[in-house]
């Protein structure tokens, strides 16, 4: 089921037509019906996106009864308070989400492409597309160890474990991450992410010599 599905005030359903340039191309049929009528509608094209378990929606309505039963201005100003905190909460939560399946779907697609290269005789454009995945993946964790950074110092070893996913084994992408940190006044974890940055290019520099 599509996203767009999820705050189920929508009643469709899709008929598939193909997939090309990694995007699902579909008609959308309303209500009940089961095949396309005439005249044939628009295709329509939606980003593959991996399922992931997500919490039901908040009922708003309890929300505003809760806050018609308060105890007068005192509690309108708390009760809206909470609200605006609840509603950031739900924006980093979706955001990340949107993140987490965007990494998992471009790791899919970096694992099934890497297979491709080592079991064929891989193009130039072939192990080019492998190494633009794994930066772009490296992208997303990025953008995902800022919104742990945000949400609290207590979730520091959950950033950590995020940047330790990085492909990149220059340190440039890990200095990047540390500097992130940093931003967002996580010191120490920046100083972690710098330490595991250094880890690795020394294991690289010493696989190298090995090799010679």
């Amino acid at each position: 089921m599509l996203s767009r599905l999820a705050s189920g005030r929508k009643d469709e359903s899709y008929f598939p037509i193909a997939v090309a340039d990694n995007k699902f191309h579909c008609i959308i049929l309303k209500g009940g019906d089961k095949y396309p009528y005439f005249p044939r509608p628009l295709l329509s094209e939606f980003e593959f996106s991996v399922p992931l378990n997500s919490a039901p929606p908040k009922q708003k309505k309890a929300k505003k009864q809760d806050q018609q039963n308060g105890d007068g201005l005192g509690a309108d100003l708390d009760d809206n308070s909470a609200d605006e905190n609840s509603d950031k909460e739900d924006e980093d939560g979706d955001e990340s989400r949107h993140l987490i399946q965007q990494f998992l779907l471009k790791s899919i697609q970096a694992s099934q492409l890497q297979d491709l290269t080592e079991a064929t005789t891989a193009s130039y454009a072939q192990r080019t597309a492998v190494s633009r995945l794994n930066v772009d993946i490296d992208k997303v964790l990025l953008q995902l160890l800022a919104v742990e950074c945000r949400e609290s110092e207590e979730r520091g070893m959950r950033a950590l474990e995020v940047a330790s996913l990085m492909r990149d084994r220059t340190g440039r992408m890990l200095d990047a991450a540390g500097k992130v940190a940093e931003r967002y006044g996580r010191t120490i974890l920046g100083e972690k992410i710098r330490e595991m940055g250094e880890q690795r290019v020394g294991r690289r520099e010493s696989d190298d010599d090995d090799d010679l």
